[in-house]
C-alpha cells in the first residue's frame, strides 16, 4: 500500500468515525455517562480487518485522535478523553484480532462458518472493556454499574449491526460488485433501494402501528435481488433514517412507555436482530452465486474437453445406465451417442468380463469419490473385442451420496498387444524360442499349487562338451548346436510337457502326467535322438551328446527337484555324457 493510498483512506476513515460518535454522543447520553448507543467502532473494526497488522497503527492513530476530539469537545470532557480511549480503541482491537485470525476460514461476510466467529468477535470486546470504561467513570465521579450495562450493551449492539454494514461498503471487493450490479440491475437499483428508504421512512415517521416487520421484509426482498451490497445499503438506510427519527420520538418504537434512552437501545437491538436475520442469507446468496458461476465454467470446460477429446468421456446411472457419451465414441466404438444414451452399459461390455466391470463399477461408487481405473474387454459395434480402460469417479450429492458415475474411458487394445508381447518376451529364450528360466519356474508352481506334483516329472538336460564346440567352430556353431537340441528335444516330447532353456547349454523338462519311469523313456528318446545327429560345421561336422538326470516333482516343490535331478545329472557325466540317470 502506498502512503497516499494509506493517507487518503485515514481521512475518509477520520470523517466516519468523527460522523458516528458526534451522533452517538450528541443524540444518546441521556443520563450523562457514556452514550447509550455507539457505532464508530464499527467503522474501526472494518479497517483493522482490512489492513494488514503491520499497518494497524494508522487506523489506531487516526480513530484515537478523533474519538479524543469528540468526547473532549462534545462529550464527558478532555480530562476523561484520553482515558476513555482506551476502552473505545482496545473493544476495536480485540474484534480485528479475532476477525483477522479467521481470516483462513473463508471471505469475510461471505461465510456461513464465519458468521459464528462474528458474533464472537462483536461481543467480547464491549463486555471485557465493559469494566475499564466503568472504572474509569467511576475515579472521575460518574456511576460505576450503569456504565458497564450501557457500554457493553450500547458497544455490542452497534457493533453487530454496524461492521457488517461497514465491511460490505468498503474495500476494493465493493466497489467490483457495485459496478456489476450497476451494470446488470441498474432498473432495480433505482426503484428497489428508494423503495426501502421509503418504507424505512413511513415506518418510524408514523407513531400509530407497530408495523417493525416491514422494513425487514423489503431488506430480505434487496438482499435477494441484489446481494450484499443491496443488503449494506439497504442497512445502512435502515439505520440512517430510523435511527434518527426514533432519537425524535418518532416511530414504532414510541409506543412504549421506556425512556428514550431505552427506546434508542431498543432500537439497536431491533437493527442488530436485522442484521443478523440479513447478513447470513447475504453470505448464503454470495456463496450460491460464487458457486453456480464456478459450476457453468466447470460446464463450459467439460464440454470443450468432450467435444474436442479423442479418448471418450461418459456419465453413467448408479444402475449403470449411460447418461452422456462424447462425440468422440463413435469413433472409438462405431455406436453414435444417440444410440449409446438412455440404453445399458452392458452393451458395450465382453460377456466374459460383466461381472468383473459390474463389481468395480459398485466398488466405485462406495469409494467416496476417490478414483478408480480398471481394465476391461469390449465389443465395439463391428463386432470387433477391443480392450477399454477406465478412469471412473463417483459424484456426490451433498450428503455425500453417489448420484451418477464420471468415467474417462481409452482404447487400449494396442497397448495390451504390446504388453503380450513385452509379458510373451520376458518369458521365452530368445535364441531357441523355448520358454525361460522364469516361465519353467512359474508353470511348475502352478503345477505344485493344484496338487499335481505327484503325477509330475523334472528332467534337466546339459550339453556334453559345449564349451570345447564354442572355442573350435565358434559361437555361430554353438548357437545352431543349442538350436538343434531344442528342435530335436521338442520332437520327442508330448504336447503336455514343457522343454525350457534355463541358461548357457542347460535345459529343463517338465513333464506332466507320468510316473518316474515313463518319464525316463521321453527322455531317453530325447538323449538318443540327439546322439545320432550330425550339426554341420566349418571344418567337418559336430556330433553332440547330452547328459540328463531326472526326478519326481514332490510337494518339496521345484527346488528339491530340481536338486535331485542334478546329482542325477552330474552322476552321468562323471559316468562319461551320453546318458540319463535317475535321481536316487
Amino acid at each position: 500500500m502506498t502512503s497516499t493510498t494509506l493517507l487518503a483512506r485515514q481521512w475518509m476513515l477520520a470523517l466516519g468515525y468523527a460522523l458516528l460518535a458526534g451522533l452517538a454522543v450528541t443524540l444518546t447520553r441521556f443520563d450523562g455517562g457514556v452514550a447509550f448507543l455507539w457505532g464508530a467502532s464499527a467503522l474501526l473494526i472494518a479497517a483493522l480487518v482490512r489492513t494488514s497488522r503491520r499497518n494497524w497503527w494508522a487506523p489506531l492513530l487516526t480513530c484515537g485522535v478523533v474519538g479524543a476530539l469528540v468526547t473532549g469537545t462534545l462529550g464527558l470532557g478532555w480530562a476523561i478523553a484520553p482515558f476513555l480511549l482506551v476502552a473505545n480503541l482496545g473493544e476495536a482491537l480485540i474484534a480485528g484480532y479475532l476477525l483477522k485470525r479467521d481470516r483462513s476460514s473463508g471471505e469475510l461476510m461471505a461465510s456461513l462458518n464465519w458468521f459464528g466467529r462474528f458474533l464472537i468477535a462483536m461481543i467480547v470486546g464491549p463486555i471485557v472493556m465493559a469494566p475499564v470504561a466503568g472504572a474509569i467513570l467511576w475515579a472521575f465521579g460518574g456511576s460505576f454499574a450503569p456504565t458497564i450495562k450501557h457500554f457493553a450493551i450500547g458497544h455490542a449492539l452497534g457493533n453487530l449491526a454496524l461492521t457488517p454494514i461497514a465491511y460490505m461498503m468498503t474495500g476494493r471487493a465493493a466497489q467490483q460488485e457495485t459496478r456489476r450490479i450497476l451494470q446488470r440491475h441498474r432498473t432495480s437499483v433505482l426503484w428497489l433501494l428508494p423503495t426501502v428508504g421509503l418504507i424505512v421512512f413511513f415506518t418510524f415517521w408514523q407513531t400509530s402501528w407497530p408495523i417493525l416487520f416491514l422494513p425487514v421484509m423489503w431488506v430480505v426482498l434487496v438482499t435477494f435481488r441484489l446481494g450484499r451490497l443491496g443488503a449494506a445499503v439497504s442497512l445502512a438506510l435502515l439505520t440512517g433514517i430510523g435511527g434518527l427519527l426514533t432519537a425524535k420520538g418518532y416511530g414504532p418504537v414510541s409506543l412504549t412507555a421506556a425512556s428514550l434512552g431505552d427506546r434508542m437501545q431498543f432500537f439497536q437491538f431491533y437493527l442488530a436482530a436485522t442484521v443478523l436475520t440479513v447478513i447470513p442469507i447475504a453470505a448464503d446468496l454470495h456463496n450460491r452465486q460464487k458457486l453456480h458461476r464456478s459450476l457453468r465454467r466447470s460446464e463450459a470446460e467439460f464440454r470443450l474437453l468432450a467435444e474436442h477429446c479423442t479418448d471418450v468421456i461418459m456419465r453413467i446411472s448408479t444402475d449403470g445406465r449411460i447418461l452422456y457419451a462424447s462425440p468422440s465414441v463413435e469413433l472409438v466404438t462405431g455406436y453414435r451417442p444417440g444410440e449409446l444414451i438412455g440404453g445399458h452399459s452392458r452393451m458395450l461390455i465382453d460377456k466374459a468380463d460383466f461381472a468383473y466391470v459390474r463389481d468395480e463399477h459398485r466398488a466405485t461408487l462406495a469409494a467416496g469419490g476417490e478414483a478408480r481405473t480398471y481394465s476391461y474387454r469390449t465389443i465395439i459395434k463391428s463386432g470387433e473385442q477391443r480392450w477399454f480402460s477406465t478412469h471412473g469417479r463417483a459424484l456426490l450429492d451433498e450428503d455425500g451420496e453417489p448420484i451418477e458415475l464420471l468415467s474417462y474411458i481409452r482404447d487400449i487394445t494396442g497397448a495390451k498387444a504390446d504388453e503380450r508381447e513385452w509379458v510373451q518376451a520376458a518369458l521365452t529364450d530368445s535364441l531357441t524360442g523355448l520358454p525361460n528360466r522364469r516361465a519353467f519356474e512359474r508353470a511348475t508352481a502352478r503345477r505344485v499349487a493344484d496338487g499335481a506334483a505327484g503325477r509330475t516329472c523334472v528332467a534337466l538336460f546339459d550339453l556334453d562338451h559345449f564349451k570345447t564346440i564354442n572355442d573350435r567352430f565358434g559361437h555361430d556353431v554353438g548357437d545352431e548346436v543349442l538350436k538343434n537340441f531344442a528342435a530335436r528335444a521338442l520332437r520327442s516330447t508330448r504336447p503336455v510337457d514343457m522343454l525350457a532353456r534355463l541358461g548357457g547349454e542347460e535345459f529343463a523338462l517338465l513333464i506332466e502326467d507320468a510316473d518316474i519311469d515313463q518319464a525316463y523313456d521321453i527322455c531317453e528318446r530325447i538323449r538318443q535322438d540327439v546322439a545320432n545327429s550330425l550339426i554341420p560345421a566349418s571344418p567337418g561336422a559336430v556330433r553332440l551328446t547330452v547328459s540328463g538326470g531326472v526326478a519326481e516333482l514332490g510337494p518339496e516343490g521345484l527346488g528339491a527337484a530340481l536338486k535331485a535331478a542334478d546329482e542325477a545329472l552330474y552322476r552321468a557325466k562323471r559316468s562319461g555324457r551320453d546318458r540319463l540317470l535317475l535321481a536316487a
